[in-house]
């Protein structure tokens, strides 16, 4: 073999290693992609069919859509009013946590003052501490505090207590996600700001804040996602009545196991599932920028 045919083959050889490692690239692709579409298809599929349907070929298409299904979701089983409880707590939790998070992580980021190392050593210590093992003690210390000041269950089944609950528990994420930022923006803004006669309180909010809203949206998506599936704190804090989706949804999956209605079941699903898919197909570019931004600047 010559040094011309040696080269064609090792060129061959090549392509052939890139064009198996693209293959198998997309190969994964779209069989991760498939393990996620097709349990959502099926589920939209089965919203819309009867419950005869279902028990009769569960991966057959629907011969009508069968809009009952949400109806019955909706009405019969208040899944509305668990919508608007989500809505409200999780509008709440998200302004007041922005409220707490978004100064207090300018402030450990951006200045040193005694203590701020323990400060902020306590709230990332948060991050590894998860609100589901310490539900139970929480419930019990607000009750015994509302029986002790006299309104027995008024703090632990109230929509403010767990508004406050899901924004503090959240908290050690937020700082710690928005901390990196502040740290990254360069302190020439602060310093133009100053020379112009801007206070600390004025610099925070018209210089820095702005900068940091790619970080503070990032913030808001995720912990929306936290506080319309959360469920242990809805589940232990609130009456039936104040309850969210999740907590509605596990209600309706009984009742329609109970009733034979399955189809209802699906389309309390979709109920839950569509608002979020929504939300993250509208803004998934700003939340990969603001994951990203923050973490090296020239």
């Amino acid at each position: 073999m010559n040094v011309q045919d040696r080269i064609l083959s090792q060129d061959l050889k090549s392509k052939i290693s890139r064009y198996t490692g693209i293959f198998f690239k997309y190969f994964s692709l779209i069989l991760f992609a498939l393990l996620i579409l097709l349990p959502l298809f099926w589920v939209v599929m089965s919203s819309f069919k009867t419950t005869l349907e279902i028990n009769a070929d569960p991966f057959a298409l629907p011969t009508k859509l069968y809009f009952q299904n949400y109806i019955n979701a909706w009405e019969r089983a208040e899944m509305g009013t668990y919508f608007l409880n989500s809505i409200f707590l999780t509008a709440a939790s998200l302004a007041l946590l922005i409220v707490l998070a978004v100064p207090c992580s300018y402030t450990l980021s951006r200045f040193k003052f005694p203590g701020s190392k323990v400060i902020s050593l306590i709230f990332m210590a948060g991050l590894f501490i998860n609100v589901n093992y310490i539900v139970l003690p929480l419930h019990s210390m607000l009750y015994e505090f509302g029986a002790a000041i006299g309104v027995g269950t008024g703090i632990t089944d109230n929509y403010f207590t767990v508004i406050v609950l899901y924004a503090t528990t959240s908290l050690s994420f937020s700082i710690y996600l928005m901390s990196s930022y502040f740290k990254a923006l360069s302190p020439s803004f602060e310093e133009a700001a100053k020379i112009d006669g801007c206070g600390y309180f004025k610099t925070f909010l018209y210089i820095c804040a702005p900068l940091a809203l790619p970080s503070i949206l990032t913030v808001i998506l995720f912990n929306f996602l936290s506080f319309w599936n959360e469920y242990i704190l809805a589940q232990t804090f609130l009456a039936v009545e104040k309850s969210t989706l999740p907590v509605g949804l596990l209600r309706i999956m009984r009742e329609s196991r109970v009733s034979n209605d399955i189809g209802r079941m699906y389309a309390g699903l979709m109920i839950v599932m569509v608002p979020v898919l929504l939300v993250y197909a509208c803004v998934q570019g700003q939340l990969t920028k603001g994951i990203t931004m923050g973490g090296v600047k020239g």
